[in-house]
């Protein structure tokens, strides 16, 4: 397994002075599956769209998500292992400055845009529907992830007691029972058998909004990722030991979910869209694909013992991933519409044209952005929620 002893800035705002380049390049893969999501919408706006690509797309990509809260959970349990002293204070502060500023620099953003490109479309000119944007993560379709990413920060500490509880009654046994847990909430979350409107009305925006603000969706990951930083040898050496059959395992996943995607189009004649909403990260085929590809993943790159060109490719996005990450909605949006100004009609080749496009410009504007944040300290701090160091 390969180190670099270098400080290094984790998505969950940790800082690593001994960092694991597995999971730098796992971020990096990371953030190509969150474009490719995103990326879907244009393959829907084919003629006759491809479902292949669509699959690929809207489907196979969807390991992305999740597993950066498996390395946000790694980061976290690297620094405050079971039995660590905690000063809640201060750890809630930090987290919300690092990872709260951007989100609410970047909501203002997209808030301001989206208004301007049609306006009235966000109601965010009262305090309440501007607290209901923000509370909610509702100012762009990709900022829910930075509110669950704040509740995970939250209850922390309860997570922190839940892995020590795991350890007591043996990590197995407590991952087994966890990953039946999480089955089961998963499912429940999916066919509630209720509506909001059957709730109180104070209830039903959290209903409705469960997946936007919940860590429970993803507790088992981020658990995982946890072991991964207090089993950090023993975990990534077994599973790169098992490569091969960590590489069947993940084969099998990839079986079971597009085999599943294969069926219900054919046989059942299901729409793209219903697809995506039935085999989504949280089904059971989307669960198991998404842990089958973060063994995948880790695995691969831990058994790289020099770096080539594709994984100096991985660890360059992985540099840019949280400015990519914040702004490629921007430049999709920006696609779409040269496109309906122009009359481009969407084809395979031009919406992985698109993706390219979208990747090259979302790099580029990580790298200005992060040049000139390091000589202008209010760019500097809606960036990153931290003071510029004077020279």
């Amino acid at each position: 397994m390969l180190y670099n002893k270098q400080v290094k800035f984790f998505n969950s705002g940790e800082i690593m002075t001994e960092r694991n380049r597995t999971i730098d390049k796992l971020r990096g893969i990371c953030m190509l599956g969150v474009l490719g999501i995103h990326t879907g919408s244009l393959a829907l706006m084919c003629a006759a769209p491809n479902p292949h690509l669509y699959m690929l797309l809207e489907i196979l990509s969807r390991y992305s998500v999740p597993s950066f809260f498996f390395i946000s959970g790694y980061g976290l349990f690297c620094h405050y292992k079971p039995g660590t002293a905690l000063n809640y204070r201060e750890f809630i502060k930090k987290r919300f400055l690092s990872s709260g500023i951007p989100y609410l620099s970047w909501s203002l953003f997209y808030m301001v845009y989206f208004s301007t490109v049609v306006p009235g479309c966000i109601p965010w000119f009262s305090p309440l529907g501007l607290l209901h944007i923000l509370f909610w993560g509702l100012a762009c379709y990709h900022l829910y992830f930075m509110i669950i990413l704040l509740w995970f920060y939250a209850f922390f500490p309860l997570f922190q007691k839940l892995m020590a509880f795991m350890q007591r009654i043996g990590l197995k046994t407590g991952f087994a029972a966890l990953f039946v847990l999480q089955m089961l909430f998963n499912y429940w979350t999916m066919h509630p058998g209720i509506t909001a409107q059957q709730l109180p009305f104070v209830l039903q925006d959290f209903f409705t909004y469960r997946l936007n603000y919940l860590p429970l969706h993803y507790l088992f990951i981020f658990m995982l990722g946890g072991l991964a930083a207090i089993k950090e040898h023993e975990f990534f050496q077994t599973i790169a030991a098992k490569f091969k059959a960590v590489t069947a395992l993940y084969v099998l996943s990839i079986a079971y979910i597009g085999g599943s995607y294969y069926w219900y189009y054919y046989k059942h004649g299901y729409d793209l869209i219903s697809l995506t909403n039935t085999f989504q990260q949280l089904s059971p085929q989307g669960f198991f694909y998404t842990i089958a590809s973060i063994l995948f993943f880790c695995a691969l790159f831990a058994r790289q013992q020099t770096d080539n060109l594709f994984t100096k490719a991985v660890d360059f996005i992985s540099d840019n991933s949280m400015l990519v990450y914040f702004c490629h909605p921007f430049w999709l949006s920006m696609i779409d519409r040269i496109s309906h100004h122009f009359g481009i009609v969407m084809t395979t080749k031009r919406v992985i044209a698109a993706y390219i496009i979208l990747l090259a410009v979302s790099l580029v504007t990580s790298i200005v952005l992060t040049k000139l944040s390091r000589h202008i300290a209010p760019l500097h701090y809606v960036l990153t929620g931290k003071k510029l160091k004077s020279k």
